[in-house]
């Protein structure tokens, strides 16, 4: 039998600040960089600002939502 230690499915929630959920992303190879709270980020063309980011942790994966509004040009 395989062990499946450290293989959890790592995903980024992007959410504005009235709670719409503008994109999902799987990061299963742990290659993104965990957003930081007053970071600038890009969603597509739109920058974003970054308020806030919560952690869930479950078996099967490690949610990151992140709270961000968007930034004038």
């Amino acid at each position: 039998m395989k062990s499946l230690e450290g293989q959890v499915a790592r995903v980024f929630r992007f959410v504005d600040t009235l709670g719409t959920e503008l994109d999902v992303i799987n990061d299963p190879q742990d290659k993104l960089p965990i957003p930081q709270s007053d970071q600038l980020i890009s969603i597509g063309q739109t920058q974003m600002h970054v308020e806030s980011v919560a952690f869930n942790q479950s078996s099967l994966s490690s949610v990151y939502t992140v709270f961000v509004r968007a930034v004038s040009n």
